[in-house]
């Protein structure tokens, strides 16, 4: 089999586990859902109030805006904390099943082990177990609500002006496509990372319960070295690929807030609406960005089940 058709046939057990598990919990899911898109909507109302608490200041009409624009701003934070004990409760679930599911059927396959392979063997089930656990909570937290807040916003600046919501809904589209691309760039030294952290599990094992002779000192540093060269490229270029993406975002947001102030007489636009279009579109470039670091995350995830699947023979 080539190593591209390997590549497929990994990744689509990957996302096929962490899909059984969705629908497998799918209370937990459809729970997580809906209480995500009302985490979503609730975000947005604090930057809608706060819009026309700043007109009202300016008229010196503020009546009882400002008690309204605290108690959304205290519900959104009470629904965050609702949202998080869900996921994590569906998150040590899953992660208990699958855990105990991949470590029996290793066992299962009988023959002797050495310790240092059964360290190694270990790091890989709980790095592939991680992945799919963590996948799933992603999905179900993160990628569902950047979804829900960027149609909600774009919605909201297409009835304002079809322009800006086409031009930022579009803008969109750069951050997405670097997004692929560099989870492309990091696929090779992910696996490394992987394949190294095992490795050094088992080295850790053997060092701790052998005798320890200068070579197996020698490849004890050897192995620690080079995990620890892997993270740290690993965390230099995920931050770099992160700041460019975010720097994409931030011309988004300026490229709508020029074409609206162009456009400021011709709409009568009040400071409230500045307030309100600056709010919502630095909402969408914060859930965004997250949304991005997670899907990077996912996708590190999936090549930690690669490099379980690989060695395991699956």
């Amino acid at each position: 089999m080539t190593v591209k058709a390997v590549e497929l046939r990994t990744g689509r057990q990957f996302f096929g586990d962490v899909f059984r598990l969705i629908w497998e919990y799918r209370a937990y899911s459809l729970a997580i859902v809906l209480v995500t898109g009302l985490q979503e909507v609730a975000a947005l109302w604090p930057v809608s109030v706060l819009g026309e608490f700043v007109d009202r200041l300016g008229a010196g009409d503020v009546g009882n805006v400002a008690w309204a624009l605290m108690g959304v701003s205290l519900l959104h934070p009470a629904v965050v904390r609702g949202n998080a004990v869900l996921r994590h409760k569906m998150f040590y679930e899953t992660d208990f099943k699958k855990r105990v599911e991949l470590t029996l059927r290793l066992r299962a396959r009988g023959g002797e082990v050495d310790l240092e392979e059964a360290g190694a063997a270990n790091s890989r089930i709980a790095s592939a177990v991680s992945g799919m656990t963590n996948a799933t909570y992603h999905v179900l937290g993160s990628f569902t609500p950047v979804v829900i807040k960027i149609v909600v916003v774009a919605a909201s600046l297409v009835a304002y002006n079809r322009l800006l919501g086409v031009v930022y809904v579009g803008s969109l589209a750069v951050p997405l496509a670097m997004t692929f691309a560099f989870n492309l760039m990091l696929r090779v030294l992910w696996d490394a990372q992987f394949s190294t952290t095992a490795r050094a599990e088992g080295v850790v094992m053997k060092t701790l319960t052998g005798v320890l002779s200068a070579e197996q000192e020698r490849r004890f540093r050897s192995v620690m070295m080079e995990r620890k060269r892997i993270l740290v490229e690993l965390v230099a270029r995920n931050q770099i690929f992160l700041y460019l993406r975010e720097a994409m975002l931030v011309g988004s947001q300026f490229l709508v807030v020029f074409i609206a102030l162009g456009m400021r007489n011709q709409l009568g636009l009040t400071p409230g609406d500045f307030t309100r279009l600056v709010g919502y579109t630095a909402q969408v470039g914060v859930a965004f960005i997250n949304a991005a670091a997670c899907l990077d995350a996912i996708v590190s995830h999936s090549r930690a089940y690669h490099v379980y699947a690989r060695a395991s023979g699956y």
